[in-house]
């Protein structure tokens, strides 16, 4: 017991989200053993990133105030989001294999009377595109400006609070997706094939799209790509996590909140007008956020009571 109770002192509230999600990951391995490809090694992972974590913790509390140590503390949890998230969409098609997208589109067209991505492609233009596709692939770059913001300002109450949240609500949203998988409007409401030819941009567009395309699993020459895409559109974790770093950077008062605010609200517009999302997936982000503003405080505040450590 009390050497439990050493490890959880040395671990941060951060350690502690990441440590929750990778037991629900073993969990959900144990439940779905049979119908895994690789559960092997899929337990593996998990049982070798949790001991990195706490085994990192204990070493790293032996010397505090070290700025490496510092500083990989920071780093290596942004690896770690990105495994999270990678290894969730093994676990969608398994709790809940239906898929949402006919009852989104209907309440889409409940609200609007037409389907918004259709209606969009009225003002579409490409220098519009353009921007749209770039601020959407800002999606990670803007959270990172604000950490480097506050690391530079030596203010760890605000790093580890915004990096505590951010972490939260990234980890609260692939938990989400569980309730309502869907693909989204490019491969529902449109073509996803002629997505270039129908919405064309400048000169980065197709790039960027490819880009996002691998991230959700689909490669240029995948067949029925719609059969094998992430299901991750309920709600739009895009849309969820920047209007959370816009909360933030206001709160914080950060001296880039007019730049996050501009590209974010742009980043949060492009996911309907690229055809990522509808509408109804960018509303329950929003709403999201705000839950996720109001409630991980007060999670953190139980863990902190059960001995976490809130500070590296």
């Amino acid at each position: 017991m009390n050497k439990l109770k050493k490890i959880i002192n040395v671990l941060t509230i951060s350690d502690a989200y990441i440590l929750g999600m990778l037991l629900i990951y073993t969990i959900l391995c144990f439940i779905f053993w049979s119908q895994l490809e690789t559960p092997s090694l899929n337990l593996l992972s998990y049982v070798v990133i949790s001991t990195a974590v706490i085994v990192f913790a204990l070493v790293s509390s032996k010397f505090k105030g070290g700025k490496v140590f510092t500083l990989v503390r920071r780093l290596y949890i942004i690896p770690i989001v990105f495994f999270i998230y990678s290894n969730i969409h093994l676990f969608i098609p398994l709790v809940n294999p239906q898929d949402y997208d006919n009852m989104l589109i209907a309440w889409d067209m409940s609200i609007f009377g037409v389907n918004p991505t259709e209606w969009m492609a009225q003002i579409s233009h490409p220098i519009l595109t353009e921007y749209l596709q770039f601020t959407y692939m800002m999606f990670y770059v803007l959270p990172f400006i604000l950490g480097v913001e506050f690391t530079l300002r030596d203010s760890d109450d605000r790093f580890f609070e915004f990096a505590r949240i951010v972490i939260f609500g990234f980890f609260f949203s692939y938990i989400l997706y569980f309730f309502m998988p869907a693909i989204g409007p490019r491969f529902t409401v449109h073509d996803f094939s002629m997505l270039n030819t129908e919405l064309p941009g400048l000169l980065l567009t197709n790039f960027f799209r490819d880009l996002v395309n691998a991230g959700g699993g689909v490669m240029p020459d995948t067949i029925n790509p719609a059969e094998i895409v992430n299901r991750d559109c309920m709600p739009s974790g895009h849309t969820m996590m920047t209007f959370i770093t816009i909360l933030i950077a206001f709160k914080f008062k950060s001296k880039y909140k007019w730049i996050v605010a501009i590209i974010g609200f742009s980043l949060i517009f492009s996911t309907v007008y690229l055809r990522y999302h509808y509408v109804v997936d960018v509303i329950a982000g929003l709403g999201f956020a705000v839950i996720t503003m109001w409630i991980e405080p007060k999670i953190e505040l139980f863990l902190r009571n059960l001995g976490f450590y809130k500070y590296d």
